[in-house]
């Protein structure tokens, strides 16, 4: 039987009982990927949260059992081992909402990445968020297969191009990017060893592309808002999944193109 998933009512008294508060926390990751692994129950199935998604607790044993309230996995009941859950189900405060203004470059230009060791035109642009300035791209001028299975163009070669001036909501993310597009970012020598989450992409809503492009790290760019200044990516991801637009946690906040 899967454990209550409301307030648990207890007593030693006969014929009467107190009610137990369910608690309110927030995941936060065990390590630097920014993915918490937790056990969908009563299945058994894994699941991967990212940090910041909120959690009622509904009862502690040798694990802690907790209903998800926002996200890919809203409504249904995880557990982790209770040793774990102390470190990874936090009381925290979240922002109102993250607000990042890209301003657009004027044109192309050829620029040479060491991780990657290729050149490519890059769209470079300037990104403002929580105080900060940051070198991005918003277009790489490639050719790339569509890998959104929700899009009409799936598995289809398109011409990369940068989403138009206007503001958009970003979306929280729900399932992690390929860590081998990103991962040698940190181990090639001409990388940033420091380089943390960097799977953790960032949708961002946009009905023409069906949600295609995203907030995330690198240096090439099929349209997506990319950090290309691989030490500024910490900053940003902290500032972005701390923050929630809506009550339903479901964006993460905004931005602007300019």
């Amino acid at each position: 039987m899967s454990p209550p998933l409301a307030a648990t009512r207890t007593n030693t008294t006969p014929n009467s009982v107190v009610t137990v508060p369910v608690k309110t926390r927030y995941t936060k990751g065990i390590d630097t990927t920014g993915w918490l692994h937790v056990k969908l129950e009563p299945s058994g199935a894994a699941g991967y949260l990212p940090e910041f998604v909120k959690v009622q607790i509904s009862k502690v044993a040798d694990r802690t059992y907790f209903l998800i309230r926002e996200g890919r996995y809203k409504g249904q009941l995880a557990s982790l081992k209770t040793e774990n859950a102390a470190k990874c189900l936090v009381d925290a405060k979240r922002g109102a909402g993250a607000k990042l203004v890209a301003k657009m470059g004027p044109g192309y230009q050829k620029l040479f990445s060491k991780p990657k060791n290729e050149t490519n035109k890059q769209l470079i642009s300037t990104l403002a968020f929580d105080g900060k300035t940051a070198t991005i791209t918003l277009d790489s001028d490639v050719r790339f297969k569509e890998s959104n299975k929700a899009s009409p163009y799936w598995d289809q070669w398109l011409q990369s191009k940068p989403l138009p001036k206007g503001v958009y909501k970003i979306l929280a993310p729900e399932s992690a990017g390929d860590a081998l597009a990103t991962g040698f970012y940190r181990t090639e020598p001409s990388g940033n060893p420091d380089l943390k989450y960097d799977t953790v992409w960032f949708p961002i809503e946009y009905a023409k592309t069906f949600n295609s492009n995203f907030v995330h790290v690198g240096n090439l760019s099929e349209g997506c808002v990319t950090m290309y200044e691989l030490g500024k990516w910490n900053a940003l991801y902290a500032y972005l999944i701390s923050n929630r637009l809506d009550a339903e946690g479901k964006y993460v906040g905004s931005i602007t193109i300019e």
